[in-house]
């Protein structure tokens, strides 16, 4: 009996550190999906290259001597992804773009960051058998006449 109940105790634990894990590198990429949505969000000012300017601007904080980076600040995070969208208050579903053409009317850009968690223990379930899950954020962010916000 006490086998049996240390094992699924053992199991629990392993769980359990697994999905911590998780949570901290999904902390990790919250806060730099949100520095860059804002940092983003600055460039946006309808002159020509505005996008790049805030593509560079979302992934400026991946690189540097004080780079954001993941996993308890050991990895650097590469997988970013910008997009961005017209709308007055409040983003329009419809003009979500990834390469728009022309930046007059922009306002909003969100940047969606995403990374492999690296899988200990539970790698013995099959669903685990990768060794690895995709713990995936994203921010957005508005231009608004004062600075920057945080939408989402």
């Amino acid at each position: 009996m006490t086998c049996i109940v240390l094992s699924i105790l053992l199991g629990f634990a392993g769980l359990g550190i697994d999905i911590g894990r998780m949570y901290v590198i999904q902390s990790e990429l919250q806060a730099f999906s949100d520095a860059s949505a804002l940092n983003a969000a600055l460039q946006l000012d309808g002159a020509e290259g505005a996008i790049e300017r805030a593509r560079l601007a979302a992934s400026e904080f991946a690189s540097g001597p004080h780079a954001m980076k993941w996993d308890l600040g050991s990895q650097p995070i590469t997988d970013i992804k910008a997009s961005f969208a017209k709308g007055d208050a409040a983003p329009d579903p419809k003009t979500w773009q990834s390469e728009p053409r022309d930046s007059s009317g922009l306002h909003f850009v969100r940047v969606v960051v995403s990374a492999p968690a690296p899988l200990l223990f539970l790698r013995a379930l099959p669903a685990g058998k990768a060794g690895f899950s995709s713990v995936a954020v994203s921010s957005v962010a508005a231009k608004t006449p004062g600075g920057a916000r945080l939408i989402q």
